[in-house]
């Protein structure tokens, strides 16, 4: 029989999804004796094969071609191998917390830290590689990997050689990867959204513990002290564990692999022991900065009840969300206070207006102590919480982010910024690779049964009143469906602008050391900032984009927070549960979304594997689960057969 392998990479590289299905069951043997056209309906199965070797050989593949970035005189260097590896162990930004200081941490503050293997409970699962191949269970302690998926180690070059630390921060494929349990085992959805990942607790942690570090506390930050006692807690760990167990620190499965990561460890412990003072205040450094980013503005401005509603935590849980721009805008007035910031700035940016007859020292003095000032008025006023998006087949979406704030073209670049912090410190070299890999990532297929004759009565009224309507390609535009609006709105011109700033600073220190002028936005007019930025916000016309729904089946729970738990519940709003449960990895595959209506028990996906859950209150501010009512008026039977038809999608 002739495969299908070509036909349906064509039919995915136009980006017409919603296509397949007539290929899938229309294909018939063309050889002497093949079975009756009746009985040559090809099964989803193979056709779910077929697409996971896509997948795979789309990851696998290293032949190195041009992107859209180089420019003639460039010689090639971009292969989606490459940017695979790049997005999944690569971490964003080269600033975060020395290696082995964070082991000593948690090892040293076990009620801050808690939870086996997931750094705190915070839903970062294992690494593929840890489970049995044979059995699909988790491998023993010791043959793990030490951090879980998502935290990866790099080193700072802008520090002396002898002085570097292997500092831990996420990669891309933190946030961006998924896992489903399929089978008695744990499956992973590279590009899919994590649905179990609470990033912003992790602030919290170290938050909880820079605060528990520091001796004598004041808003002053030339005031606080280390607690000296505390430093030599953890110095004496660091001492002891390289000492009797230096292995400890990286692991290793061979004696040849733990032999060198001793090594490894006892050079990094040296260097984090030479400066432990320095660590120790980086991390109360750190603390103070989310102390006045989370708890002075964010907490008393946006996470606060309102009209008798209650505000969800600052902090989370949120399982699978995150309030990335609400956060984002406390890292403005942050930089409102560094001189340098300003420093970049042409003289008629908007920043300096009314300030222009200054001499421009004062200028830029004055420039930033109104930015601060006045950020409780242009900060978020309202929690704005959304879900991780999916990354499949991103060359189909328009705009980046859930209302549409952004260019293609700025999205990997700028999540950068916001996620570092630093402009400084971004890894602006690996953004690179992150457009051209995520434009043309194949979906994971749905790995579940799919009843096709079913899908087939389904694909038209999805085609008509789905895919034709909204869900289509490079659709610009953004919709009010009667959602909660809290995301679309909470973006202030001057927040806007400012992160704006931080991402173009970023861009020209990496053209300023060296690296290529690929960053994007460019300096420019207000209309290029833009276009690049988008114009948000809109006022009576902000809303959310409809992207196109490749592997909708692996992005529940749905609406951009997250607030609806399955397909049938969207297409169901009276049937919508007031409260639910994140983080779940099995699936429901009556309602078609991760299974809602229980939590995991420990140990439910294996011995010692990671469980991280919380409740969804939709009675929250910016938890809302209303609007989106299409598909409400059709009969079950409809709801049943356009369900089914989009796990094929």
């Amino acid at each position: 029989m002739k495969k299908l392998t070509s036909s349906i990479r064509a039919i995915l590289g136009c980006g017409a999804a919603t296509a397949i299905l007539t290929t899938l069951i229309s294909c018939t043997e063309s050889e002497p004796g093949g079975k009756p056209p009746e009985k040559q309906t090809r099964s989803w199965a193979d056709e779910r094969s077929e697409r996971e070797k896509l997948q795979t050989t789309y990851l696998n593949d290293s032949t190195v071609s041009r992107i859209s970035t180089d420019d003639t005189a460039r010689t090639p260097w971009y292969s989606n191998h490459l940017g695979y590896e790049w997005f999944k162990a690569y971490p964003l930004s080269v600033n975060g917390i020395p290696y082995v200081f964070l082991r000593a941490l948690v090892e040293t503050y076990p009620e801050i830290w808690k939870g086996e293997g997931s750094l705190g409970n915070l839903g970062f699962g294992p690494y593929p590689d840890d489970y049995d191949p044979a059995t699909g269970k988790l491998l023993p302690p010791e043959q793990r990997h030490p951090l879980p998926y998502g935290l990866f180690t790099v080193q700072d070059t802008t520090v002396p050689e002898d002085k570097r630390t292997d500092n831990v921060f996420f990669s891309c494929g933190a946030c961006h990867t998924g896992r489903v349990y399929v089978k008695d085992r744990v499956e992973y959805l590279i590009g899919a959204p994590n649905t179990e990942i609470d990033a912003q607790a992790y602030a919290e942690l170290l938050y909880r513990t820079g605060k528990k570090l520091i001796k004598v506390d004041s808003p002053d930050p030339s005031q606080v002290k280390a607690d000296p006692d505390q430093i030599a807690k953890i110095a004496s760990f660091l001492k002891a564990k390289a000492e009797t167990d230096p292995a400890w620190f990286y692991g290793g499965r061979t004696p040849e692999d733990r032999s060198a990561s001793a090594e490894r460890a006892k050079v990094q412990v040296a260097r984090v022991l030479a400066n432990l003072p320095g660590a120790v205040g980086g991390l109360i450094a750190s603390a103070k900065k989310t102390e006045l980013m989370y708890l002075a503005l964010t907490s008393k401005l946006s996470y606060t009840e309102k009209d008798g509603q209650k505000a969800p935590g600052v902090f989370g849980p949120r399982p699978g969300r995150m309030d990335a721009f609400g956060i984002a805008s406390g890292l403005v007035a942050l930089h409102a206070k560094r001189e340098g910031f300003f420093a970049r700035l042409p003289d008629d940016h908007p920043f300096f207006a009314g300030l222009e007859s200054l001499p421009r020292e004062e200028r830029l003095k004055q420039a930033g102590q109104r930015l601060f000032t006045t950020a409780p008025g242009w900060m978020p006023h309202d929690p704005g919480a959304s879900d991780i998006k999916s990354l499949w087949f991103s060359r189909d979406h328009a705009y980046a982010n859930w209302d549409a704030n952004q260019a293609a073209e700025a999205r990997v670049i700028a999540s950068g910024v916001s996620s570092g912090g630093d402009p400084s410190k971004v890894d602006v070299r690996i953004h690179e690779a992150m457009n051209p890999f995520i434009d043309n990532l194949p979906p994971t297929p749905y790995p579940f049964a799919v009843d096709l004759d079913l899908a087939t009565k389904g694909k038209p009224l999805f085609e008509e009143k789905c895919a034709s309507a909204c869900h289509h390609a490079r659709n610009e535009k953004v919709y009010n469906v009667g959602s909660d609006m809290n995301r679309a709105t909470q973006i202030t011109p001057t927040a806007r602008l400012g992160l704006l700033e931080l991402t173009r600073e970023a861009c020209e220190l990496y053209v300023e050391n060296g690296g290529s002028d690929w960053c994007r936005p460019k300096r420019g007019s207000r209309s290029a900032d833009d276009e690049a930025y988008f114009g948000t916000p809109r006022g009576d016309k902000s809303g959310y984009k409809a992207d196109v729904l490749y592997g909708i089946w692996a992005q529940a729970p749905y609406l951009h927070n997250g607030s609806v738990p399955t397909l049938w519940h969207l297409f169901r709003p009276a049937e919508r549960p007031a409260k639910f449960v994140r983080g779940n990895i099995k699936y429901d595959e009556a309602k078609v979304g991760f299974v809602w209506d229980k939590a995991p028990q420990l140990d439910e996906y294996g011995p010692g594997d990671t469980v991280h859950f919380a409740e969804h209150d939709t009675t929250l501010r910016g938890n809302s689960n209303t609007g989106h009512t299409y598909g409400s008026e059709w009969s079950d039977d409809q709801v049943r057969a356009v369900i089914e038809y989009m796990k094929t999608l």
